[in-house]
Parts: C-alpha cells; structure tokens; sequence
C-alpha cells in the first residue's frame, strides 16, 4: 500500500476538522484521533468499509490477497476481513480519502503586503471592504456579489475532492444507508423471516395511517404486503449499494452491474 502521507498531515473533506498527523504525540492529540475514529465510523467511509466487508466478492478477493476482478479496488483499500475498522482506518483509510490538495477556503487579508500571495484569480473574487460602513450594509452588497459571482456555477463539493477514492454524487442519506445495510445483514442471519417480519425486527417504518385507494383504513394484511414490498426495495438497493462499493462508485444504489 502507497503511504502517500506517512508523516504528513491528513485533511478529509468529509471530516473538515481534521488536520493532524498519522502518529498523535500528546494525550491532546490523541484524544482528537479518537475522535476522529469514531467520526470517520460513522460517516460515508465507514459505510464504504462496511460495504466491502458485506461482498462475498471482495471478501473472496482479501482471502487470495487480492487476486482476481477486484484487484483494483483491493489495491486501494486492501484488507477489510482481518482488520477492524479502526485498524484499517489508522493503515489504510485516512490516507485513501485524505486531499492531495488543500481544501480551498475563505482568506482574510489585512496588509496590502499579503495581497502578493495571490498568484492568479481564476476561480476567485477579491473584494474590498471598507469598515466605515455598516456591517448589514456590507452584508448586502457582498451577497449581491457572490450572486452574481456563482451565476452559472454548479458547485459540487464531492467533485473537487482531490483524494485518490473520491465519494460520488448522491442524495442518499447516511441513515437511510446504514439501514439498508442493517436489512441486508439481518436477511443473512435469519433467512427464515418474511419480508414483512424482516421490515419490523429492523425497525422499518411506514405510514400507519396509510389508506387503500378507496379511502378505507388498511387491513394488518395489506400492512404487511406494503412491508414486504419496501422491504424488498431496500434489500434490491442494498445489493447495488454494495456491488457498487466493489467498483469504486460510493454511495450509489443504481443498478450498475449490467451496464
């Protein structure tokens, strides 16, 4: 594995308040690396893991050590069977997802010195304030500015990433792919549940005062049915989810494995 940034500091764009070297020295330190374990747990780099670790193919791919159609992937993000997230997190993951770049951010310049330090102005806007005027003046005319600054500018924060696995475009949620993913873990442990039964031991929910088409409140069995079917759409998205993690799309539940 590439250990791009060994003594180098690490900027993750979805964790913006990490800035710290891969070995912390002080309890300081490493109280803040503990917190960014647990955030990284919990964010879209941690449901790529565990999407990973979800694919019978990958998993088939860590026990040959890498040989085989996922060879790429496994290049990147290695073994995810053996490790632990907060092992494969502290070797692998903050460094697969770390910027190559800084992330762009506003500049305060106070000393017509400091304005040397922009070398060009493709992508930017400097503007002047004068603090002899009203600060909600100033707030007005800025916001008239950056209006017509952005016109025309679809600004996607995920495509500027310039780290080696980049997260995809998507609406989707956290939540809602943490319980896709609960659903399908769920399904392989107690294959002998119903949908609907598999729906209401994790926790899915519906509209309980949902009507049928005539106006009349459902039956418990048209409940069911309406379960069953959600249930069998998130377990569908799990499985693209989760195909799609193997080829380097994350998240998306689109139904790329026969394009």
């Amino acid at each position: 594995m590439d250990d791009l940034f060994e003594e180098k500091n690490v900027q993750l764009k979805e964790i913006p308040r990490t800035l710290r070297p891969r070995v912390p020295a002080s309890p300081e330190l490493q109280s803040e690396f503990a917190d960014e374990m647990r955030q990284a747990k919990s964010s879209w780099y941690g449901l790529w893991y565990r999407c990973l670790r979800l694919s019978d193919e990958y998993q088939h791919c860590c026990t040959n050590d890498g040989k085989g159609r996922l060879k790429p992937i496994y290049g990147d993000f290695g073994d995810v069977v053996d490790l632990r997230f907060e092992q494969w997190w502290q070797r692998v993951g903050r460094y697969l997802f770390a910027e190559r770049k800084a992330i762009p951010k506003v500049q305060f310049y106070t000393h017509r010195r400091d304005l040397e330090e922009i070398t060009n102005l493709r992508d930017k806007v400097v503007i002047e304030v004068p603090l002899t005027i009203r600060k909600s003046t100033v707030v007005r005319q800025i916001n008239k500015i950056l209006k017509a600054a952005y016109e025309g500018r679809d600004v996607v924060p995920r495509e500027q990433s310039t780290a080696r696995r980049k997260l995809a475009k998507s609406k989707l949620r956290k939540e809602t792919v943490s319980k896709m993913l609960d659903l399908y873990e769920l399904r392989a442990r107690k294959p002998e549940l119903t949908l609907w039964q598999l729906g209401e031991r994790a926790g899915i929910e519906l509209d309980l005062m949902a009507r049928t088409t005539d106006g009349q409140q459902m039956t418990l069995q048209q409940e069911r049915i309406r379960m069953g079917i959600a249930v069998s759409r998130y377990l569908k998205q799990a499985r693209n989810l989760i195909w799609n993690a193997t080829e380097g799309v994350f998240p998306s539940i689109k139904n790329l494995s026969n394009d």
